[in-house]
Parts: C-alpha cells; structure tokens; sequence
C-alpha cells in the first residue's frame, strides 16, 4: 500500500539524502513542498532569490500554517493514486504535518532527521549550492524554533534517525526504519 513518508528537521540534517535513501530501498516519488514556493514566485514574475523565496513563504504561511502542504495535496494525491509512495521534503510546521494527517487516505510516516550544530554547519559550509555560514545556520535554527515551532513536528515524528556518522550506517538506519513500518 502507498504511504507517505516526510521528513523533518533542520537544515542541513539530511532531510533530501534520507529521501534519495527512501526512495532507492522503497521506491516513490519526492515532492518537495517549496514548490509552491517557486510557483507563486513564478506566478508573480519574480526571480528566485533567498529574500523572494523567503517573503513568498511567509506570506503564505501568514494566510494559512498549512498552505504548503495544501497548495502540493494534488501532487501527493496524484503520486499516491499510482500507487507511489509519496517522499515529503519537508514537513517544518506542526500545521503541515496535521494537514497531510487529516488529508491523506494512506499511512502516514514522519521521520526526524537529526544531526548535531557542528556536523550540520560543516556539511552546510561546504554544501555548493545555498552554503552557510555557522552563523546563518544559528539563524534559522532560531527562525524555525520561534516562527515554525519545528520542535513540535520532531515530538510528532514516528522515528528519528540519527545522521551523525557515515552514510552507510544512516542507510542502515533507513532501511531499519522502512522495515518496522513494513514498507
């Protein structure tokens, strides 16, 4: 049976790679729920830059918690009508995580990605694409601890999945995970 699997936690965890894992060991499709993100930018004739993508999030998540989640519903719903398991990246808001609950007729599963500061300013460093500073990083840990309670998704998570050593034993984990809930 199709379920749906999103991930959580903060940046520079391992939320992505957790679902290049997933989806090599269980199959499905990714959908990334910044999407609506980039479609309302589009929409809006404005260019991808941190500070658009920023005020468009906020701006949607101001008129509703769960907007996206709600604005990729059809995405998901689409992915799990096939069959696929549906790969959330990420769920960051409480209101998120009950939206796709109440919405979706298929088992839900949220897994908390979870990396200490120090491995996650350094993978974030050296990421090329969006690096960061030590400091930025301290940032948006702040903005989503106060702005999205993201504590309050990892309390919800049904498994958290340290992602502190090697690649290898972070598959091991994932595919533990994937087995005790039987995907």
């Amino acid at each position: 049976m199709a379920s749906l699997i999103g991930v959580c936690g903060f940046t520079g965890a391992g939320k992505s790679t957790a679902l290049e894992i997933i989806r090599e060991k269980a199959g499905g499709d990714r959908i990334y729920l910044g999407h609506a993100i980039y479609t309302a930018l589009a929409e809006r004739g404005l260019p991808r830059t941190a500070g658009n993508e920023r005020q468009i999030r906020e701006e949607l998540r101001a008129a509703d918690a769960a907007a996206l989640a709600r604005l990729n519903a059809p995405a998901i719903a689409r992915c799990l009508a096939t069959g696929q398991h549906a790969l959330i990246d990420a769920v960051m808001s409480l209101a998120e995580f009950e939206f796709l609950v109440g919405h979706m007729s298929c088992p839900v599963h949220l897994v908390h990605v979870d990396a200490n500061f120090e491995i996650r300013s350094s993978r974030l460093k050296e990421r090329p694409e969006r690096s960061m500073t030590p400091h930025e990083v301290e940032l948006r840990d702040r903005l989503e601890l106060e702005k999205l309670k993201i504590d309050q998704v990892f309390r919800s998570a049904t498994a958290q999945i340290p992602n502190e050593s090697s690649i290898e034993e972070f598959a091991q984990s994932l595919a533990t995970f994937l087995e005790r809930a039987g995907l």
